[in-house]
């Protein structure tokens, strides 16, 4: 149940602060805020592990999103709806970063590359470790020349970096 709290706060959240934004934006820039990894990293820093009680070795990152979805819940439960928008506000939306969310650099220096003209390419040129923990190095290539390079955990992010890095050389 917090997860739909979540998602319906945040929706109304993002509605009526970017209001003259498209549907793409408000519907990546809400799975970025209530995606697992900005839950687990904000459980992770509001939450006391040592009042957390399990029987677990070790504690997965997870835990501490889905113990925060639950609190949502709780409050949504026992408080309402106001009062889940007051904690959703203050402990999730407040913790992230909503603006540096619309930074998409390889669709920016896409377009770039469209309105100049300008052949793009990403290659991975190397990959290393273990298949569990792989990384990934990119190369971004402006017509047959190498302009940028970055590593990532995932292709995506590395092509990401590498783009942000393109934008800033050719803007």
């Amino acid at each position: 149940m917090g997860d739909a709290i979540l998602n319906s706060i945040v929706s109304e959240y993002l509605f009526t602060e970017f209001r003259n934004k498209d549907e793409g934006f408000y519907s990546k820039t809400r799975s970025n805020i209530v995606g697992r990894k900005n839950l687990n990293r904000i459980g992770k820093e509001i939450l006391p592990t040592n009042k957390i009680q399990h029987k677990l070795r070790q504690l997965s990152d997870n835990i501490f999103g889905n113990i925060l979805e639950s609190i949502i819940g709780a409050v949504y439960l026992d408080l309402g709806y106001n009062k889940s928008k007051e904690f959703v506000m203050k402990y999730v939306i407040e913790k992230t970063n909503t603006k540096s969310m619309d930074q998409n650099y390889k669709s920016k220096i896409l377009e770039w590359s469209q309105t100049k003209k300008k052949e793009i390419k990403f290659i991975n040129s190397t990959q290393k470790g273990p298949d569990h923990k792989k990384e990934y190095l990119i190369e971004l290539f402006i017509d047959g020349s190498k302009i940028s390079e970055s590593w990532g955990n995932t292709i995506k992010s590395a092509e990401q970096k590498s783009a942000e890095i393109a934008i800033k050389i050719v803007s």
